[in-house]
């Protein structure tokens, strides 16, 4: 009896309540990116001083966590952008565009952790070379990522 109740409140909420439909606006898509971007800031402070050295396990480590961190990050970021619909073409372009950046710096921090990992595995520079190679490339991604901003902001 309570299996029955307990889904057919499960259908209700579905059928009924379900997610939150995202807001199908310029302003909502702008808010998202400001304030994803300001919490931003902070995230890459600590990822760039924990990048700075490669050299000793205690500093790979540092590395690892930290990329960690700010692989969530920008996760959290193309979701909560991803979820949001533009009115405008403009600002629809630069929401597309921001949304490949986003993922290209994701694919530059998913081999980043791939070389760091390599690097702590084997205690070789192979790893920390494919890590710096790997920053190269987030360096564009979050240069794309910047000029996606200044056109949805406007």
């Amino acid at each position: 009896m309570r299996k029955v109740v307990l889904s057919g409140l499960l259908m209700a909420a579905v059928l009924f309540g379900g997610a939150p439909a995202a807001q199908a606006s310029d302003a909502s898509v702008r808010e998202v990116v400001v304030s994803n971007a300001k919490r931003q800031v902070k995230e890459d402070k600590r990822f760039i001083n924990a990048m700075q050295k490669l050299r000793t396990r205690a500093q790979l480590r540092k590395a690892k966590a930290a990329a960690g961190r700010q692989a969530a990050s920008v996760q959290q970021w193309r979701d909560q952008l991803n979820a949001e619909v533009a009115d405008t073409e403009p600002v629809a372009a630069g929401r597309q565009k921001m949304l490949d950046a986003l993922d290209l710096y994701n694919k530059g921090i998913r081999r980043l952790q791939k070389g760091i990992n390599q690097a702590l595995a084997n205690g070789g520079g192979s790893g920390v070379k494919k890590a710096k190679q790997a920053l190269k490339n987030m360096r564009t991604a979050s240069k794309r990522i910047g000029q996606a901003a200044e056109l949805i902001v406007g």
